[in-house]
C-alpha cells in the first residue's frame, strides 16, 4: 500500500517496514530501469522532431523550458539506469543525445532547426539534474544521520 506521510510517498509491504520511493526505483531490475530511460528517449526524440510552430526561435521561452525540463528527467532516469556511470560520462552521453536530437531536427524540413541555444538549454537541464541528485542525497544522508550528541 502506498502511504503520503511528511517524509514523502513510503511503501508499506505489509511487514511493518516503510520503503522510500527511492529505494523502490532501486530494487527495480537495471534492465526495467534502462528500459524506461530508452522509452523516454524515444519519446523526446519524437516530440523533438514533429513539425514545429512557424516563427523564430527564441533564447528564453517554452521551447528551451522544455529543453531544460526534458534533461533534468533524462538526467535523473539515466542515473537510476546507470548508478555506477561517472557524472562526466553521462553528462557527455546526454549532450551527444541533445546534439543527435539538432541534427534530426535540422534534416526534417518540417519547420524544425538546430540551434545551438537548444544544446545550451540541454546543458542547463543536465546541470540542474546533478543538482537535484546531488542536494536529494544530501536530503537523505541528513535523515538518515544518526542524532548529534548535545554539546556541553
Amino acid at each position: 500500500s502506498l502511504d503520503m506521510s511528511a517524509s514523502g510517498p513510503v511503501q508499506n509491504d505489509g511487514d511493518g517496514k516503510k520503503r522510500g520511493v527511492a529505494r523502490q526505483v532501486a530494487n527495480l531490475s537495471a534492465g526495467v530501469r534502462r528500459s524506461v530511460f530508452g522509452a523516454v528517449c524515444l519519446a523526446v526524440f519524437t516530440i523533438a522532431l514533429l513539425p514545429g510552430e512557424p516563427g523564430e526561435p527564441s533564447l528564453i521561452g517554452w521551447d528551451k523550458l522544455s529543453h531544460i525540463m526534458a534533461f533534468i528527467v533524462l538526467t535523473v532516469l539515466l542515473r537510476a539506469a546507470w548508478p555506477a556511470m561517472t557524472r562526466r560520462t553521462g553528462a557527455l552521453g546526454l549532450l551527444t543525445y541533445g546534439l543527435a536530437i539538432e541534427l534530426g531536427q535540422s534534416l526534417t524540413g518540417w519547420g524544425r532547426t538546430a540551434s545551438l541555444a537548444d544544446l545550451v538549454a540541454d546543458l542547463v537541464g543536465i546541470g540542474l539534474g546533478f543538482v537535484l541528485l546531488w542536494s536529494l542525497a544530501k536530503l537523505r544522508a541528513i535523515q538518515h544521520a544518526p542524532p548529534s550528541s548535545p554539546s556541553s
